[in-house]
């Protein structure tokens, strides 16, 4: 089928991205002599929801994504993910008059105890920064037994970086430590403001389909199923991500 066919057989893309300037068969029906496939990332751009605005601050996406582009002298991988977002919360963070449970609760195996959300969420992040540090380390850890840690670990003894870690499954061939991916989603790169991660955790828990996004230190969200979201992180869940993978 050629490209006036395909735009004829696809009337219109709008309703499916939220109301798009430009349509599927303005693209690749009208504009010559760079028609369909062909065309510049800043005409693709047009497509993108309206949340994709960049955030102040970054460079819009589509002029991000042409950079992306530029950096391969051949085709990468690309496959397709969810993502989610993991964080390191602060005790600080879990207060009373926000609804928490601060009910003492002592990991097993430590003398002290911690608020009874702090730990749960602790329990679930991997790390959670204490409000007094014990001796050198400030970090509250859990990896199947509860300890301290002077900095937030990867899989490698490396340190997690504020967005631009990820975790992926251990059963995930696709990956290997400190490999180089770009996760190309629009509402990702406004939130995180960078398109390039690195592979810098494994996480059992996670399936195979999906990417972690390690966010940083910051309070949850709120009490229940909040506490594993960052307060200010508008990102739960992306579906259906392409991803570049660098072998």
């Amino acid at each position: 089928m050629g490209l006036a066919g395909f735009a004829a057989f696809f009337p219109s893309f709008a309703g499916a991205v939220g109301g798009p300037k430009v349509t599927w068969r303005e693209i690749m029906a009208v504009r010559e002599p760079r028609a369909g496939m062909l065309e510049t990332a800043e005409i693709f751009s047009e497509i993108v929801p309206p949340r994709a605005v960049a955030t102040e601050g970054i460079r819009s996406f589509a002029e991000a994504l042409g950079d992306v582009y530029e950096t391969f002298d051949g085709a990468p991988e690309t496959h397709y993910f969810f993502c989610t977002v993991y964080y390191t919360p602060r005790e600080k963070g879990f207060t009373r008059d926000r609804g928490f449970n601060l009910a003492p609760e002592k990991p097993r195996g430590l003398s002290r105890s911690f608020p009874a959300d702090f730990v749960k969420a602790t329990g679930i992040e991997g790390f959670g920064l204490m409000r007094e540090p014990s001796g050198a380390s400030r970090y509250l850890k859990y990896d199947g037994t509860w300890g301290y840690r002077a900095r937030i670990l990867g899989n490698r003894n490396n340190t997690l970086l504020d967005r631009e870690s990820i975790a992926v499954s251990r059963r995930n061939g696709l990956f290997y430590p400190g490999g180089r991916v770009w996760i190309l989603d629009p509402e990702l790169y406004n939130t995180f403001g960078v398109l390039r991660y690195q592979t810098a955790d494994t996480g059992g828990g996670l399936y195979r389909s999906q990417i972690d996004m390690y966010w940083g230190e910051d309070d949850p969200l709120g009490p229940g199923i909040d506490i594993w979201r960052p307060a200010t992180c508008d990102v739960a869940v992306r579906w259906v991500v392409p991803v570049m993978i660098w072998r």
